[in-house]
C-alpha cells in the first residue's frame, strides 16, 4: 500500500497504511521474525504484521531512510520503539512516538518527532450504540457525538488516550475532547489538567474511519 503522510502545523506528523500482505514477513528483521512467529493464532500474527509494516514505512518516510533500516523492539503495554541501522554504530533508537492500530488485517501507524506525541485509532462505523456511551463520553461530549457520530468521538478519543500514554488506572471519562463547533480538536482535558492537541480525521473505507491526535508538549 502507499505510504500517505501529513504535515501539521506544528510537529511533523508522517502516517502510513498497510492491508494484509502475504509476503510481508519478508520485511521483517530476524527478531521481528521470532516475535511473529511465536504469536499464538493466525489472526493475531495478520493483525500484527499489519501493524509492523506500516510502522516501518511511516518511520522510513519520516526518516527519509530504506525501510530494512528499520526495526521494531517492543515493549510492554506500549508502542514499539524504532531504531535505525548504520554502519558506525549498529541498531540506535529514534527519538520518535510511535502508534499503531489495526483491524482485522488491516493498519495504520503514525510516528511524531519526540518531544511530542501521537496517537492513531482505527474503527468501524456503527459498531457503537447509545448503550455504550455512558462508559467513555462525558456529558460535554454528548453534543459532539450526535454532530460527528459516536464512532468518531471514539477514535480521537483512543488516539487522545495512546497519546498521552494513559493506562486502565486512569478512567476513560477522566479524559475529555475539547472540539469546537466546526468540529476541530482544540485540547484535551485530563480531569482538570489542559493539554494542546491537534487531530486528523479520516474516512479509510465506507466503514471504516480513522483518527490521530498528536499533544505537542511534555506534560508537567
Amino acid at each position: 500500500m502507499p505510504v500517505k503522510h501529513t504535515r501539521s502545523t506544528h510537529s511533523s506528523c508522517t502516517i502510513a497504511s498497510s492491508d494484509q500482505e502475504p509476503d510481508g514477513v519478508g520485511a521483517l528483521t530476524p527478531d521481528e521474525c521470532r516475535e511473529y512467529n511465536e504469536l499464538p493464532h493466525e489472526a493475531r500474527r495478520r493483525d500484527w504484521l499489519a501493524g509492523r509494516l506500516a510502522a516501518k514505512r511511516a518511520i522510513a518516510t519520516h526518516c527519509a531512510v530504506p525501510q530494512a533500516h528499520v526495526r521494531l523492539v517492543p515493549q510492554i503495554d506500549a508502542a514499539p520503539l524504532g531504531l535505525l541501522w548504520n554502519e558506525d554504530d549498529g541498531w540506535t533508537t529514534l527519538p520518535l512516538s510511535i502508534s499503531i492500530s489495526h483491524h482485522d488485517g488491516r493498519a495504520l501507524a503514525a510516528v511524531v518527532d519526540s518531544p511530542a506525541r501521537i496517537g492513531v485509532d482505527l474503527a468501524c462505523t456503527g459498531e457503537i450504540g447509545p448503550e455504550h456511551h455512558r462508559y467513555f463520553l462525558t456529558p460535554s461530549e454528548l453534543s459532539v457525538a450526535e454532530r460527528i457520530g459516536p464512532s468518531l468521538v471514539w477514535a480521537l478519543k483512543e488516539a487522545a488516550w495512546k497519546a498521552l500514554s494513559l493506562t486502565h488506572a486512569t478512567p476513560f471519562t477522566a479524559l475529555s475532547l475539547a472540539i469546537d463547533d466546526e468540529t476541530r480538536l482544540r485540547g484535551l482535558w485530563l480531569d482538570a489538567c489542559w493539554i494542546p492537541a491537534t487531530a486528523r480525521t479520516w474516512r479509510v473505507s465506507h466503514d471504516m474511519i480513522a483518527a490521530a491526535v498528536c499533544v505537542e508538549a511534555e506534560l508537567q
